[in-house]
């Protein structure tokens, strides 16, 4: 099982391979990880970057360091997971519908 910190280092990997795409998307998410793993990050797709810390963001993830590998690995449905309550998003859910183009 990996851990958040690969799951964004893989995030950015996929950002950065394909810039254009990312700067399509014009937002920037914040992942608020809970958890033995927790942990903030911001994922900008404005700035093809990927940092761990707290930020301005234009959405607020908040999912478990668990579900979030889980859904990395493809174990978890995204969506299935915000509908079981295991991800909440606060801010544009529009936007945030938008990150499965990159994960």
């Amino acid at each position: 099982m990996g851990s958040p910190k690969e799951v964004f280092a893989k995030i950015e990997e996929q950002l950065k391979a394909d810039p254009a795409k990312a700067k399509e998307i014009d937002g920037i998410f914040k992942f608020d990880v809970t958890g033995a793993a927790a942990g903030i990050w911001i994922v900008d797709c404005k700035a093809v970057a990927v940092t761990e810390g707290d930020g301005e963001a234009d959405v607020t993830i908040t999912v478990g360091d668990d579900d979030l590998v889980a859904i990395d690995a493809e174990e978890l449905d995204a969506m299935q997971a915000f509908m079981l309550g295991k991800v909440q998003v606060e801010g544009d859910m529009g936007l945030a519908m938008k990150l499965q183009e990159i994960l």
